[in-house]
């Protein structure tokens, strides 16, 4: 297994693992993957009131004077806020009651610092907790029946910072655990022995042998960004069965700096729009994969950060790190609409915000209870309560 440094600097490590016997690669008994949820890492935090845009509010134009989205730039989904335009691509979604707006999301145990932030949304942390398992080793092994034989978690781009365990909401070491740096090179080869990857123990064994030699062949068409090269990997996987459980995608820039994505600490309206368009543009495809192999009722997808932005905008035409923020959950299960309370345009320094409404556990609580079948009793801190975000299946 690579370390993390080997793993950020190696493009590809074809000659790491030699292909043992035993074979993961498609044949024709499998069968789609069912139940499969897919986690997309908005990384570095990403800035609500520009993605759900309160149009109608004065103070966001007076607190925001360079960055402020026009009414024309603004999709129209309730009387007072709209999605920024280049989230279009999810309106057929929308339309079809199939995605869920989470507004106000967060945890209020933040620090405004991304180190210790991302800490608290992969272990789900509460006040003065740290926790060495991740909220997804603790929820899983809670409900060992969820627990793939090998293979629990496929994870596409950077996750994790940490030298010694650097599987984000699968830390711990007890998960079966493949983490691919390029999506690319999986698409080229389609061997995880021939791409750049890291391995948890559990997974040793399999990644040395999985691979998708003959992929089902797809009419819809992905886009050629990492995200969309992910997303086109996923559903190939689970057209013919080998998607894990779980699939996590780090949605970053293309040039591995958050600055030019969703940290949008200067020149926002520069990068914030196009990140947020292959936000969508990936998850449009997706469905339409995810349909196409009639595996869209079977699939939770729900995106997360570790902190939303603050409602004023700085001195660089960015905004700093914030407290709540807004997501997306989308599933053919999944009740479509708007879901807490529109997040207020509050006057505070130009780091900070409003409090969340929705603690980021009651949506983990639902992944766990809803999605999965198993309970979250013990996962957390405290009890949270889930949210009515899917229909019984």
């Amino acid at each position: 297994m690579l370390n993390r440094r080997q793993f950020l600097l190696k493009s590809s490590a074809a000659s790491l693992l030699a292909l043992g016997n035993r074979s993961w690669a498609h044949t024709a008994s499998v069968r789609p993957t069912a139940n499969l949820t897919v986690m997309v890492y908005l990384k570095a935090g990403n800035d609500a009131y520009n993605t759900l845009v309160p149009f109608t509010n004065a103070r966001y134009y007076k607190m925001r004077p360079n960055i402020a989205l026009n009414r024309a730039s603004v999709i129209q989904l309730t009387e007072t806020h709209g999605l920024h335009s280049s989230l279009h691509a999810l309106m057929p979604i929308w339309r079809d009651k199939q995605l869920a707006i989470i507004q106000g999301i967060g945890q209020a145990e933040i620090t405004n610092q991304h180190f210790r932030d991302a800490e608290t949304q992969f272990t789900a942390s509460g006040a003065d907790q740290f926790l060495d398992d991740g909220w997804v080793t603790r929820a899983l092994m809670a409900n060992k029946d969820r627990l793939a034989t090998a293979l629990d978690v496929l994870a596409f781009g950077d996750l994790d910072i940490r030298e010694s365990d650097p599987m984000g909401p699968f830390r711990g070491g007890k998960l079966g655990v493949i983490n691919i740096a390029y999506p690319n090179e999986w698409l080229a080869r389609r061997e995880v022995a021939k791409t750049a990857f890291l391995a948890t123990k559990k997974s040793t064994e399999a990644a040395k042998n999985f691979a998708l030699n003959s992929p089902r062949a797809l009419a819809t068409t992905f886009p050629t960004d990492s995200f969309g090269q992910a997303l086109q990997a996923t559903v190939e996987l689970a057209a013919v069965g080998l998607a894990p459980p779980v699939v996590h995608i780090t949605l970053n820039s293309e040039d591995g700096d958050h600055h030019h994505a969703f940290d949008t600490h200067w020149d926002q309206l520069k990068y914030h729009g196009p990140v947020l368009a292959r936000l969508a543009d990936g998850l449009a495809a997706f469905r339409n994969g995810m349909q196409e192999i009639n595996a869209w009722d079977k699939t939770l997808v729900f995106t997360y950060d570790e902190f939303g932005r603050s409602p004023k905008e700085n001195e660089k035409q960015g905004t700093h790190h914030g407290w709540a923020g807004v997501h997306f959950v989308l599933g053919g299960n999944v009740k479509g609409g708007m879901f807490g309370e529109p997040m207020p345009v509050v006057d505070v320094f130009q780091i900070d915000g409003p409090p969340p409404v929705i603690d980021t556990r009651a949506l983990y609580t639902t992944v766990i209870e809803y999605h999965w079948g198993g309970t979250a009793n013990g996962v957390f801190q405290k009890r949270f309560k889930s949210l009515e975000l899917i229909s019984a299946s």
